[in-house]
Protein backbone atom coordinates (compact mmCIF):
# COMPACT_ATOMS: atom_id res chain seq x y z
CA UNK A 1 0.00 0.00 0.00
CA UNK A 2 2.80 2.53 -0.24
CA UNK A 3 1.53 3.48 -3.60
CA UNK A 4 -1.42 5.49 -1.25
CA UNK A 5 0.47 9.10 -0.68
CA UNK A 6 1.60 9.56 -4.05
CA UNK A 7 -1.93 9.77 -5.46
CA UNK A 8 -3.78 13.10 -4.47
CA UNK A 9 -5.72 13.25 -1.23
CA UNK A 10 -8.71 14.61 -3.40
CA UNK A 11 -9.30 11.62 -5.26
CA UNK A 12 -9.13 9.60 -2.06
CA UNK A 13 -12.09 11.66 -0.21
CA UNK A 14 -13.78 11.28 -3.49
CA UNK A 15 -13.47 7.38 -3.69
CA UNK A 16 -15.27 7.45 0.24
CA UNK A 17 -17.97 9.40 -0.45
CA UNK A 18 -18.87 7.44 -4.32
CA UNK A 19 -18.54 3.80 -1.88
CA UNK A 20 -20.30 6.02 1.30
CA UNK A 21 -23.23 6.47 -1.43
CA UNK A 22 -23.17 3.27 -2.57
CA UNK A 23 -23.34 1.80 0.80
CA UNK A 24 -26.49 4.42 1.61
CA UNK A 25 -28.30 2.67 -1.58
CA UNK A 26 -27.70 -0.62 -0.14
CA UNK A 27 -29.35 0.68 3.25
CA UNK A 28 -32.27 1.74 1.10
CA UNK A 29 -32.58 -1.52 -0.79
CA UNK A 30 -32.59 -3.27 2.89
CA UNK A 31 -35.48 -0.91 4.20
CA UNK A 32 -37.79 -1.14 0.87
CA UNK A 33 -37.03 -5.04 1.11
CA UNK A 34 -37.68 -5.19 4.76
CA UNK A 35 -34.69 -7.20 5.04
CA UNK A 36 -33.42 -6.68 8.61
CA UNK A 37 -29.98 -8.16 7.50
CA UNK A 38 -29.17 -5.72 5.46
CA UNK A 39 -30.81 -2.97 6.95
CA UNK A 40 -28.17 -3.28 10.47
CA UNK A 41 -25.31 -3.94 8.93
CA UNK A 42 -25.91 -0.85 5.98
CA UNK A 43 -26.28 0.98 9.08
CA UNK A 44 -23.60 0.08 10.84
CA UNK A 45 -20.81 0.04 8.18
CA UNK A 46 -22.43 4.03 7.12
CA UNK A 47 -21.22 4.83 10.80
CA UNK A 48 -18.00 2.87 10.44
CA UNK A 49 -17.22 5.12 7.37
CA UNK A 50 -17.97 8.24 9.24
CA UNK A 51 -15.95 7.24 12.46
CA UNK A 52 -12.54 8.64 10.82
CA UNK A 53 -14.10 12.10 10.58
CA UNK A 54 -15.53 12.22 14.11
CA UNK A 55 -11.80 11.05 15.66
CA UNK A 56 -10.52 14.00 13.79
CA UNK A 57 -12.85 16.22 14.82
CA UNK A 58 -13.28 15.57 18.43
CA UNK A 59 -9.86 14.03 19.38
CA UNK A 60 -7.07 15.18 16.65
CA UNK A 61 -6.86 11.45 15.63
CA UNK A 62 -5.97 11.90 11.83
CA UNK A 63 -5.32 9.15 8.87
CA UNK A 64 -4.64 9.42 5.36
CA UNK A 65 -7.26 10.00 2.92
CA UNK A 66 -6.63 6.95 1.57
CA UNK A 67 -6.33 5.06 4.54
CA UNK A 68 -10.16 6.31 5.26
CA UNK A 69 -11.02 5.23 1.61
CA UNK A 70 -9.54 1.81 2.27
CA UNK A 71 -11.45 1.14 5.52
CA UNK A 72 -14.61 2.30 3.48
CA UNK A 73 -14.35 0.08 0.74
CA UNK A 74 -13.83 -2.78 2.97
CA UNK A 75 -17.34 -2.21 4.97
CA UNK A 76 -18.73 -1.26 1.67
CA UNK A 77 -17.80 -5.30 0.68
CA UNK A 78 -19.26 -6.56 3.69
CA UNK A 79 -22.61 -4.55 2.87
CA UNK A 80 -23.07 -5.75 -0.37
CA UNK A 81 -21.66 -9.51 0.86
CA UNK A 82 -25.16 -9.36 2.87
CA UNK A 83 -27.08 -8.57 -0.84
CA UNK A 84 -26.51 -12.20 -1.33
CA UNK A 85 -22.58 -12.42 -2.68
CA UNK A 86 -21.65 -13.97 0.55
CA UNK A 87 -23.99 -16.75 -0.36
CA UNK A 88 -23.14 -17.28 -4.18
CA UNK A 89 -19.21 -16.65 -3.86
CA UNK A 90 -17.84 -18.68 -1.58
CA UNK A 91 -14.40 -16.84 -1.62
CA UNK A 92 -16.14 -13.12 -0.99
CA UNK A 93 -16.38 -14.23 2.57
CA UNK A 94 -13.08 -15.07 3.04
CA UNK A 95 -11.91 -11.65 1.03
CA UNK A 96 -13.77 -9.22 3.43
CA UNK A 97 -12.56 -11.20 6.83
CA UNK A 98 -8.76 -10.84 5.03
CA UNK A 99 -9.73 -6.96 4.36
CA UNK A 100 -10.82 -6.06 7.76
CA UNK A 101 -8.81 -8.22 9.71
CA UNK A 102 -6.00 -6.06 7.86
CA UNK A 103 -7.75 -2.73 9.28
CA UNK A 104 -8.07 -3.81 12.77
CA UNK A 105 -4.29 -5.28 12.66
CA UNK A 106 -3.15 -1.64 11.24
CA UNK A 107 -5.19 0.21 14.10
CA UNK A 108 -3.84 -2.10 16.78
CA UNK A 109 -0.12 -1.90 15.36
CA UNK A 110 -0.88 1.92 15.37
CA UNK A 111 -2.40 1.74 19.06
CA UNK A 112 0.64 -0.44 20.27
CA UNK A 113 3.18 1.67 18.89
CA UNK A 114 1.84 4.84 20.17
CA UNK A 115 1.43 3.53 23.82
CA UNK A 116 5.10 2.39 22.99
CA UNK A 117 6.05 5.67 22.78
CA UNK A 118 4.45 7.43 24.91
CA UNK A 119 4.83 5.36 28.09
CA UNK A 120 7.67 5.61 30.25
CA UNK A 121 7.13 2.33 31.75
CA UNK A 122 6.23 0.12 28.36
CA UNK A 123 9.30 -0.98 25.77
CA UNK A 124 8.52 -3.28 23.18
CA UNK A 125 10.55 -4.85 20.78
CA UNK A 126 9.75 -5.15 16.75
CA UNK A 127 9.41 -9.25 16.92
CA UNK A 128 7.20 -8.83 19.93
CA UNK A 129 5.43 -5.90 18.59
CA UNK A 130 4.45 -8.26 15.60
CA UNK A 131 3.83 -11.09 17.41
CA UNK A 132 1.43 -9.00 19.92
CA UNK A 133 -0.35 -7.12 16.53
CA UNK A 134 -1.39 -10.86 15.52
CA UNK A 135 -2.64 -11.92 19.16
CA UNK A 136 -5.11 -8.98 19.06
CA UNK A 137 -5.96 -9.70 15.75
CA UNK A 138 -6.93 -13.17 16.31
CA UNK A 139 -8.37 -12.33 19.58
CA UNK A 140 -11.22 -9.67 18.19
CA UNK A 141 -11.85 -12.51 15.33
CA UNK A 142 -13.01 -14.53 18.21
CA UNK A 143 -15.04 -11.98 20.12
CA UNK A 144 -16.66 -11.21 16.61
CA UNK A 145 -17.38 -14.73 16.36
CA UNK A 146 -18.49 -14.93 19.65
CA UNK A 147 -20.90 -11.77 18.66
CA UNK A 148 -22.07 -13.41 15.99
CA UNK A 149 -22.98 -16.89 18.17
CA UNK A 150 -24.32 -14.63 21.03
CA UNK A 151 -26.90 -12.64 18.23
CA UNK A 152 -27.66 -16.11 16.87
CA UNK A 153 -28.90 -17.44 19.98
CA UNK A 154 -30.65 -14.37 21.33
CA UNK A 155 -32.72 -14.33 17.43
CA UNK A 156 -33.14 -18.03 17.80
CA UNK A 157 -35.10 -17.54 21.15
CA UNK A 158 -36.74 -14.84 20.27
CA UNK A 159 -37.82 -16.34 16.72
CA UNK A 160 -36.01 -14.51 14.63
CA UNK A 161 -33.90 -14.59 12.08
CA UNK A 162 -30.17 -13.63 13.10
CA UNK A 163 -28.38 -9.96 12.33
CA UNK A 164 -24.85 -11.78 11.44
CA UNK A 165 -25.11 -15.36 9.80
CA UNK A 166 -22.72 -18.05 10.66
CA UNK A 167 -22.18 -20.80 7.87
CA UNK A 168 -21.07 -23.52 10.00
CA UNK A 169 -18.14 -24.90 11.35
CA UNK A 170 -15.55 -24.62 8.09
CA UNK A 171 -16.46 -21.31 7.51
CA UNK A 172 -15.85 -19.77 10.99
CA UNK A 173 -12.06 -21.73 11.25
CA UNK A 174 -12.00 -20.45 7.87
CA UNK A 175 -12.82 -16.59 9.26
CA UNK A 176 -9.59 -16.84 11.74
CA UNK A 177 -6.91 -17.86 9.18
CA UNK A 178 -7.86 -15.22 6.84
CA UNK A 179 -8.01 -13.34 9.81
CA UNK A 180 -4.09 -13.82 10.61
CA UNK A 181 -3.26 -13.60 6.86
CA UNK A 182 -5.11 -10.22 7.16
CA UNK A 183 -3.01 -9.12 10.39
CA UNK A 184 -0.13 -11.28 8.95
CA UNK A 185 -0.11 -8.36 5.74
CA UNK A 186 -0.71 -5.77 8.00
CA UNK A 187 1.91 -6.48 9.53
CA UNK A 188 4.62 -6.86 7.16
CA UNK A 189 3.74 -4.35 4.16
CA UNK A 190 1.26 -2.01 5.71
CA UNK A 191 2.69 -0.49 8.73
CA UNK A 192 4.14 2.56 6.93
CA UNK A 193 0.31 3.38 5.93
CA UNK A 194 -0.86 3.47 9.70
CA UNK A 195 2.41 5.76 10.87
CA UNK A 196 0.49 8.72 11.03
CA UNK A 197 -2.49 7.53 12.78
CA UNK A 198 0.12 6.24 15.45
CA UNK A 199 1.83 9.63 15.54
CA UNK A 200 -1.54 11.50 16.56
CA UNK A 201 -2.16 8.67 19.15
CA UNK A 202 1.33 9.42 20.96
CA UNK A 203 0.33 13.01 20.75
CA UNK A 204 -3.54 12.84 22.16
CA UNK A 205 -1.33 10.04 24.60
CA UNK A 206 0.71 12.81 25.56
CA UNK A 207 -1.57 15.41 26.15
CA UNK A 208 -2.69 13.18 29.22
CA UNK A 209 0.84 12.67 30.54
CA UNK A 210 1.40 15.50 33.17
CA UNK A 211 -2.08 15.13 34.50
CA UNK A 212 -1.27 11.33 35.01
CA UNK A 213 2.16 12.41 36.66
CA UNK A 214 0.57 14.93 39.05
CA UNK A 215 -1.77 12.14 40.48
CA UNK A 216 1.60 10.14 40.94
CA UNK A 217 3.65 12.58 42.90
CA UNK A 218 0.62 13.25 44.65
CA UNK A 219 0.78 9.45 46.16
CA UNK A 220 -2.14 8.24 44.34
CA UNK A 221 -1.70 4.31 44.60
CA UNK A 222 -3.99 3.88 41.29
CA UNK A 223 -1.57 5.98 39.41
CA UNK A 224 1.74 3.69 40.64
CA UNK A 225 -0.33 0.50 39.85
CA UNK A 226 -0.98 2.45 36.15
CA UNK A 227 2.63 3.83 35.84
CA UNK A 228 4.80 0.59 37.69
CA UNK A 229 6.69 -1.84 36.62
CA UNK A 230 5.00 -5.63 36.34
CA UNK A 231 8.25 -6.80 37.75
CA UNK A 232 7.00 -5.86 41.00
CA UNK A 233 5.07 -8.96 41.28
CA UNK A 234 7.88 -11.34 42.21
CA UNK A 235 8.38 -11.78 46.06
CA UNK A 236 11.38 -12.59 47.84
CA UNK A 237 9.82 -13.52 51.06
CA UNK A 238 10.20 -17.07 52.52
CA UNK A 239 6.64 -17.26 53.24
CA UNK A 240 5.58 -16.88 49.84
CA UNK A 241 8.39 -19.23 48.10
CA UNK A 242 7.09 -22.32 50.63
CA UNK A 243 3.65 -22.20 49.27
CA UNK A 244 4.77 -21.44 45.98
CA UNK A 245 7.46 -24.65 46.32
CA UNK A 246 4.24 -26.70 47.53
CA UNK A 247 2.40 -25.53 44.59
CA UNK A 248 5.08 -26.80 41.85
CA UNK A 249 5.22 -30.18 43.58
CA UNK A 250 1.20 -30.19 43.01
CA UNK A 251 1.81 -29.27 39.79
CA UNK A 252 4.66 -31.80 38.83
CA UNK A 253 2.12 -34.01 40.77
CA UNK A 254 -0.50 -33.23 37.73
CA UNK A 255 2.04 -33.80 35.31
CA UNK A 256 2.36 -37.13 35.99
CA UNK A 257 -0.88 -37.93 36.59
CA UNK A 258 -1.94 -36.61 33.19
CA UNK A 259 1.09 -38.84 31.83
CA UNK A 260 -0.13 -41.86 33.32
CA UNK A 261 -3.94 -40.95 32.07
CA UNK A 262 -3.04 -40.64 28.56
CA UNK A 263 -3.15 -36.87 28.52
CA UNK A 264 0.09 -36.01 26.87
CA UNK A 265 -1.23 -32.16 26.30
CA UNK A 266 -2.68 -31.41 29.62
CA UNK A 267 0.64 -33.23 30.70
CA UNK A 268 2.57 -30.86 28.09
CA UNK A 269 0.54 -27.82 29.24
CA UNK A 270 1.25 -28.00 32.92
CA UNK A 271 4.76 -29.31 32.26
CA UNK A 272 5.77 -25.59 30.64
CA UNK A 273 3.93 -23.98 33.65
CA UNK A 274 6.30 -25.85 36.09
CA UNK A 275 9.21 -24.51 33.97
CA UNK A 276 7.94 -21.18 34.29
CA UNK A 277 6.99 -21.21 37.68
CA UNK A 278 10.38 -22.10 39.06
CA UNK A 279 12.67 -19.71 36.00
CA UNK A 280 13.05 -17.10 38.37
CA UNK A 281 14.16 -19.22 41.40
CA UNK A 282 16.98 -20.71 38.45
CA UNK A 283 17.71 -16.96 37.05
CA UNK A 284 18.28 -15.58 40.32
CA UNK A 285 19.67 -19.31 42.01
CA UNK A 286 17.79 -18.18 44.73
CA UNK A 287 14.86 -20.37 45.85
CA UNK A 288 13.26 -17.66 47.37
CA UNK A 289 12.46 -15.83 44.47
CA UNK A 290 9.25 -17.10 43.49
CA UNK A 291 6.09 -15.76 41.49
CA UNK A 292 3.34 -15.27 43.85
CA UNK A 293 1.58 -18.26 45.19
CA UNK A 294 -2.54 -16.76 44.26
CA UNK A 295 -1.26 -16.70 40.55
CA UNK A 296 0.09 -20.37 40.38
CA UNK A 297 -2.73 -21.75 42.49
CA UNK A 298 -4.70 -19.98 39.22
CA UNK A 299 -2.53 -22.22 37.14
CA UNK A 300 -3.17 -25.58 39.16
CA UNK A 301 -6.68 -25.40 39.27
CA UNK A 302 -7.57 -26.79 36.27
CA UNK A 303 -5.84 -30.04 37.06
CA UNK A 304 -7.12 -30.34 39.82
CA UNK A 305 -10.61 -29.78 39.01
CA UNK A 306 -10.19 -32.13 35.82
CA UNK A 307 -8.80 -34.60 38.17
CA UNK A 308 -11.96 -34.58 40.36
CA UNK A 309 -14.90 -33.49 37.84
CA UNK A 310 -13.75 -34.58 34.80
CA UNK A 311 -13.91 -33.25 31.19
CA UNK A 312 -16.62 -30.62 31.19
CA UNK A 313 -17.95 -27.06 31.07
CA UNK A 314 -16.39 -26.78 34.84
CA UNK A 315 -12.85 -27.84 33.40
CA UNK A 316 -12.84 -25.82 30.60
CA UNK A 317 -13.64 -22.87 31.95
CA UNK A 318 -10.93 -23.75 34.63
CA UNK A 319 -8.30 -23.92 31.68
CA UNK A 320 -8.63 -20.51 29.83
CA UNK A 321 -8.37 -18.86 33.52
CA UNK A 322 -5.28 -21.01 33.72
CA UNK A 323 -4.18 -19.50 30.51
CA UNK A 324 -5.06 -16.33 31.47
CA UNK A 325 -2.76 -16.79 34.97
CA UNK A 326 -0.01 -18.26 32.34
CA UNK A 327 -0.11 -14.91 30.01
CA UNK A 328 0.32 -12.78 33.37
CA UNK A 329 3.33 -15.10 33.84
CA UNK A 330 4.77 -15.04 30.65
CA UNK A 331 3.90 -10.62 30.49
CA UNK A 332 5.85 -10.54 34.29
CA UNK A 333 8.90 -13.01 33.28
CA UNK A 334 9.61 -11.06 29.64
CA UNK A 335 9.92 -7.73 31.61
CA UNK A 336 12.59 -9.49 34.09
CA UNK A 337 14.43 -11.12 31.55
CA UNK A 338 14.00 -9.38 27.97
CA UNK A 339 14.06 -5.78 26.50
CA UNK A 340 10.49 -5.81 27.12
CA UNK A 341 8.81 -3.79 29.60
CA UNK A 342 4.92 -3.59 30.77
CA UNK A 343 2.95 -1.52 33.22
CA UNK A 344 0.68 -3.22 34.94
CA UNK A 345 -2.25 -1.86 32.60
CA UNK A 346 -1.10 -3.18 29.75
CA UNK A 347 -0.04 -6.55 31.01
CA UNK A 348 -3.83 -6.71 31.95
CA UNK A 349 -4.66 -5.95 28.22
CA UNK A 350 -2.26 -8.64 27.14
CA UNK A 351 -3.91 -11.08 29.50
CA UNK A 352 -6.91 -10.35 28.02
CA UNK A 353 -6.05 -10.65 24.15
CA UNK A 354 -3.74 -13.63 25.27
CA UNK A 355 -6.69 -15.68 26.48
CA UNK A 356 -9.19 -15.10 23.91
CA UNK A 357 -6.36 -15.38 20.82
CA UNK A 358 -5.37 -18.91 22.25
CA UNK A 359 -8.74 -20.18 22.14
CA UNK A 360 -8.94 -19.27 18.59
CA UNK A 361 -5.19 -20.46 17.63
CA UNK A 362 -6.24 -24.03 19.67
CA UNK A 363 -9.09 -24.70 17.53
CA UNK A 364 -7.01 -23.65 14.82
CA UNK A 365 -4.10 -26.05 15.64
CA UNK A 366 -6.66 -29.13 16.26
CA UNK A 367 -8.48 -28.12 12.96
CA UNK A 368 -5.40 -28.45 10.86
CA UNK A 369 -4.28 -31.80 13.00
CA UNK A 370 -7.54 -33.38 11.52
CA UNK A 371 -7.03 -32.78 8.17
CA UNK A 372 -3.67 -33.14 7.55
CA UNK A 373 -2.98 -35.75 9.79
CA UNK A 374 -6.44 -37.82 10.59
CA UNK A 375 -6.29 -36.98 13.98
CA UNK A 376 -9.30 -36.02 15.36
CA UNK A 377 -9.21 -33.43 18.04
CA UNK A 378 -12.19 -31.50 16.64
CA UNK A 379 -14.20 -32.76 14.04
CA UNK A 380 -13.87 -36.50 15.76
CA UNK A 381 -15.97 -34.96 18.08
CA UNK A 382 -19.68 -35.90 16.55
CA UNK A 383 -21.70 -34.31 13.92
CA UNK A 384 -20.54 -30.95 12.67
CA UNK A 385 -23.54 -28.86 14.29
CA UNK A 386 -22.35 -30.20 17.61
CA UNK A 387 -18.40 -29.73 17.18
CA UNK A 388 -19.57 -26.10 15.79
CA UNK A 389 -21.84 -25.89 19.25
CA UNK A 390 -19.03 -26.50 21.54
CA UNK A 391 -16.48 -24.08 19.57
CA UNK A 392 -18.47 -21.49 19.89
CA UNK A 393 -19.30 -21.80 23.82
CA UNK A 394 -15.02 -22.90 23.74
CA UNK A 395 -14.67 -19.54 22.56
CA UNK A 396 -17.57 -17.59 25.17
CA UNK A 397 -15.72 -19.23 27.84
CA UNK A 398 -12.27 -18.03 26.66
CA UNK A 399 -13.63 -14.46 26.04
CA UNK A 400 -15.04 -14.78 29.83
CA UNK A 401 -11.92 -16.03 31.51
CA UNK A 402 -9.70 -13.39 29.56
CA UNK A 403 -11.78 -10.81 31.04
CA UNK A 404 -12.77 -12.07 34.81
CA UNK A 405 -8.86 -12.83 34.88
CA UNK A 406 -8.24 -9.06 33.39
CA UNK A 407 -10.84 -7.18 36.12
CA UNK A 408 -8.63 -9.84 38.94
CA UNK A 409 -5.46 -8.75 38.12
CA UNK A 410 -6.25 -5.01 37.65
CA UNK A 411 -7.98 -5.22 41.04
CA UNK A 412 -4.64 -6.83 42.70
CA UNK A 413 -2.19 -4.81 41.03
CA UNK A 414 -4.33 -1.53 42.51
CA UNK A 415 -4.55 -3.17 45.94
CA UNK A 416 -1.20 -5.06 45.95
CA UNK A 417 1.70 -2.18 45.24
CA UNK A 418 3.24 -3.25 48.52
CA UNK A 419 4.23 -6.43 46.63
CA UNK A 420 8.19 -6.22 47.34
CA UNK A 421 9.90 -6.17 43.63
CA UNK A 422 13.04 -8.03 42.78
CA UNK A 423 14.48 -5.68 40.83
CA UNK A 424 15.97 -6.32 37.54
CA UNK A 425 19.37 -5.17 38.21
CA UNK A 426 19.75 -7.94 40.25
CA UNK A 427 19.45 -10.18 37.38
CA UNK A 428 21.89 -8.68 35.76
CA UNK A 429 20.21 -8.25 32.04
CA UNK A 430 18.63 -5.07 32.99
CA UNK A 431 17.29 -4.29 29.36
CA UNK A 432 19.20 -7.24 27.75
CA UNK A 433 17.27 -9.84 26.00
Amino acid sequence: MSWLPTLPDRYGRAVTRTLQGAIAVILLFGVWSRNPSVVVNGALALAVTFLPAVLERDYRISASPWLVAFITGAVFLHTLGMVGLYDGLWWFDHLTHTLSASIVAGVGYAAVRAIDEYSETVRLTARFTFVLVLTVTLALGVLWEVLEFSLRVVAESLGMAPVLIQYGLSDTLADLVFDLVGALVAALFGTGVYGEVAETFTERLEAYREQRFEALREGSREAAAGLGSIAGVVRDTSRNARVAWALVALLVLLTGLALVAGAALRATFTAVVVVLAVLPAVAYRSTRVMLPWGLLVLVAVPGVVYEFAGPGVLSEFATYVAVAAVALVVAVELDLFTRVEMSPNFAVGFVVVTTMAAAGLWALLRWASDLWLGTSFLLGAGPEAVVEESLMWGFVYSTAAGVLAGLVFEWVFRRRIAWVPVARERLGRSGES
